[in-house]
């Protein structure tokens, strides 16, 4: 399984909305958490694609959360 963290977001509703555009989207099956931690919600996004790397999966985010604006 490959992890990134995309940093603390500044709300609830905030985290809600990433995970709601990531969840599940495109071939990589992103598996996304957030949880509160000290005043942020810091959002987890994994793959369980075994050849995946950081880089990858980061720039695939990046691409899908682009491609919702």
């Amino acid at each position: 399984m490959t992890t990134i963290e995309l940093g603390n977001i500044g709300s609830k509703e905030q985290a809600e909305k990433i995970a709601l555009k990531l969840n599940g989207k495109t071939y990589f099956d992103f598996i996304v958490s957030y949880s509160p931690d000290a005043g942020n919600y810091p959002v987890v996004v994994s793959t369980e694609r075994p050849e995946t790397t950081e880089d990858e999966l980061k720039n695939m985010v990046l691409f899908v959360l682009a491609c919702e604006l």
